[in-house]
């Protein structure tokens, strides 16, 4: 076993470090966290004008009038049907930080050239209008993609000395809009070129394409039960060898969880059942108390645990368990790098994935309706909200059931040899000596 850790420590390490400093999954990541306050508050706003209760609806209503909750959602329909323009913003901003170029310039001409891929469609009355299709998660695609290949060209542009040259003197904010100028204007027509070329295809437009042939086979796995156990793997597995790989790797597939909520959300909306069973909150179900399913292992380990060693870190562990926050027990108990307790760490998600993902596709457990929460809400809470159902509440408790009861019998193990350890040798007397 400790050949095995000692392998996988020696091929881990390398390859999470490089995605870790990968310059554009970084740049994708740290683009959504920026945007995840925003998303929240959206969601927020659809909790409190969708609650799953006939009483409350009534109540609000006979407050408030019969359209209050049209009312509440518009920050919420504002906020989720122009996710692409941000992100196409935001991408660009975070890529240019990281060349140490002009981070401003790189957002507004990646958010320019998204515009420009960007179908219109006429209106008899208003004119040509962009419609939300591509603005929101569907654009979301070609707004990262692009965003990465217009701050390529931009920062490669700039190494270049393709820029006009101010005299000294000029103010700095003139200078970079100077410096600018040309290769915006190079990728702006090129953007253009895109645009017009796509118009003579079949697809008509990048953006149909993007999501025909890019988009939707990589969603369609991503998303699937196969595509579910392996996120869970990858993130404890990297844990294994102690390696935070939860933002890293949600930062990495978050984009395709994106149009999975946003149907749930629109079906939601509608009253109808939400279509789709893995999204980012059916993960949030699962790592109760964080990365492993931890909080089922201090549950165990507050009730079973003999070991003075253990029982200190259960007590100590338990209230940040509950927020999903992990760190204690991990590197208490410890779990990462140990080889008895890394067996249940990467099993028990992969067990609590099955049982979830069968329950919520046979219709048992309510479907998360694609609202997002965050991610330190604790569990039976979380699922109650994430799912608009009780049910969602239910399928935690026995998930955190489930887990301590696979989590048990290898904590015991570690129990039995850390008692061993703390049990003082018994003193043997000295024979008295003889004549």
């Amino acid at each position: 076993m400790k050949n095995l850790m000692a392998a996988l420590e020696a091929r881990l390490m390398p390859l999470a470090a490089k995605m870790a400093q990968q310059r554009h999954l970084g740049a994708i990541r740290d683009a959504y966290i920026s945007f995840m306050p925003f998303i929240i508050v959206g969601s927020i706003l659809l909790v409190i004008s969708s609650f799953p209760s006939s009483h409350y609806q009534q109540f609000m209503a006979a407050i408030f009038g019969e359209g209050w909750s049209a009312t509440v959602e518009i920050p919420f329909n504002a906020i989720f049907s122009t996710m692409a323009v941000f992100i196409s913003f935001l991408v660009a901003y975070r890529l240019a930080e990281r060349y140490n170029i002009d981070r401003m310039s790189s957002g507004i001409l990646s958010l320019s050239c998204f515009l420009i891929l960007t179908p219109f469609a006429k209106h008899p009355d208003l004119g040509n209008l962009i419609p939300l299709e591509w603005l929101g998660s569907k654009g979301l695609f070609v707004a990262m993609l692009g965003a990465l290949a217009s701050t390529e060209l931009f920062a490669w542009m700039l190494r270049q000395n393709w820029v006009i040259k101010m005299p000294d003197g000029v103010p700095p904010a003139v200078q970079k809009s100077f410096a600018a100028l040309i290769p915006s204007l190079l990728i702006l027509i090129l953007a253009l070129a895109i645009r017009v070329l796509f118009a003579k295809t079949d697809y008509h437009t990048i953006h149909q394409f993007v999501y025909e042939v890019l988009a939707t086979p990589i969603r369609h796995f991503g998303t699937s039960y196969i595509g579910a156990l392996f996120t869970c793997f990858s993130i404890t597995s990297l844990w294994s060898v102690g390696i935070n790989s939860g933002s890293m790797v949600n930062g990495i597939l978050r984009p395709f969880w994106m149009e999975n909520q946003m149907d749930n959300l629109a079906a939601t909306q509608a009253g109808m059942p939400p279509p789709h069973v893995v999204t980012e909150q059916f993960y949030d179900m699962i790592w109760m108390g964080g990365a492993g399913a931890t909080l089922s292992l201090v549950i165990a380990m507050l009730l079973f645990a003999r070991s003075q060693h253990i029982k200190n870190v259960s007590r100590l562990a338990a209230g940040s368990s509950i927020f999903n926050i992990n760190e204690p027990v991990l590197f208490g108990l410890p779990v990462i790098m140990n080889p008895v307790m890394l067996i249940p760490f990467n099993l028990v998600p992969l067990v609590l994935v099955t049982v979830q993902y069968i329950a919520m596709s046979v219709g048992v457990v309510a479907t998360t309706t694609g609202v997002y929460i965050p991610w330190t809400l604790p569990p039976v809470l979380s699922g109650f909200i994430v799912t608009g159902h009780l049910s969602g509440a239910v399928i935690q408790l026995v998930n955190l059931c489930l887990g301590a009861l696979i989590y048990l019998p290898f904590l015991k193990v570690v129990d039995r040899q850390y008692r061993a350890s703390e049990t003082p040798a018994p003193v043997t007397e000295p024979k008295p000596a003889t004549e």
